[in-house]
């Protein structure tokens, strides 16, 4: 028995850092990005290990406690992999958008007080969320895009000074330019053969891995911000790129909208630096 512990144990080793990553669960997802392989493939070692779980003979034994751990992780990761797609897309079809960096169990968090109808609750969330971290983001941004460091700093000067109708438009040309900076397509300019959605949409299915492809859902739907002015009426929010930069909506100047606009600048900027690391 010695043996077979000591071969398990050689067995559970690459995934011990696993185990930290449970207490607390916001340092799960920086750790799953940076040291684990995609979801999927994850899953499929895990199946591998539920086997071995479930042939030991249930008694008291700490290795045991260690596989059970193990086992209520990989279950947690499933359901992440399942559930996280609409969750997202729910998100932003209420004009918001998640960065990469967030922990894990964010999304869930935003997407259950949209799902019981407690949108002002779940605004809330991200209003905190990006006001908390807003320094961070733009130093990230800035460090990601060096090229465009003087429109980013001038985009937080405005931020701070609450001066929201000149940055959200400037903001969302951001978020074209950076598109075209990785993959010569523009984020607004849409595929008519394609659903009428971004040009880059296609471009980020055909390269993303399997744990990127989480966050697409988002960019492969129809969201408030992209759609066309006639559309806008399908989504609870109203906030729309075309009217913005056509001049058609004058009412846009405001701290949600502002923090919305960078939720979308960051998220982008994280697919695009993600899908360039591992190409």
């Amino acid at each position: 028995m010695d043996d077979f512990q000591k071969q398990i144990e050689r067995m559970l080793a690459p995934y011990r850092a696993i185990q930290r990553i449970t207490e607390p669960m916001r340092l799960m997802q920086q750790n799953l990005q940076k040291a684990m392989t995609p979801i999927i493939e994850f899953q499929k070692t895990f199946e591998h290990i539920e086997k071995i779980y479930a042939s030991i003979h249930k008694f008291e034994n700490p290795l045991l406690e260690k596989l059970e751990i193990f086992h209520r992780i990989g279950e947690s990761l499933k359901s992440y992999a399942e559930n996280t797609p609409e969750y997202l897309l729910l998100i932003a079809q209420n004009g918001w958008f998640i960065e990469l960096d967030s922990r894990l169990n964010f999304p869930s968090e935003v997407a259950f007080e949209i799902i019981n109808e407690n949108v002002d609750n779940a605004n809330d969330l991200m209003i905190n969320y990006y006001s908390e971290n807003i320094d961070r983001i733009f130093d990230e941004l800035k460090q990601r895009h060096p090229d465009r460091i003087e429109i980013l700093n001038q985009i937080q000067l405005s931020y701070r000074d609450e001066n929201y109708l000149v940055m959200i438009p400037c903001v969302l040309a951001q978020v074209d330019g950076i598109c075209f900076d990785f993959t010569r397509k523009k984020f607004f300019i849409k595929e008519k053969d394609n659903k009428y959605l971004p040009e880059i949409s296609s471009e980020l299915e055909k390269s993303a891995g399997n744990f990127l492809s989480i966050y697409l859902s988002p960019l492969q739907n129809q969201t408030p911000i992209m759609v066309r002015e006639n559309d806008k009426y399908k989504f609870p929010c109203k906030l729309n790129r075309h009217e913005i930069l056509h001049g058609v909506s004058i009412d846009y100047g405001s701290l949600i909208n502002s923090l919305k606009v960078i939720s979308l600048l960051k998220y982008i900027s994280d697919l695009l630096t993600e899908l360039d690391k591992n190409h």
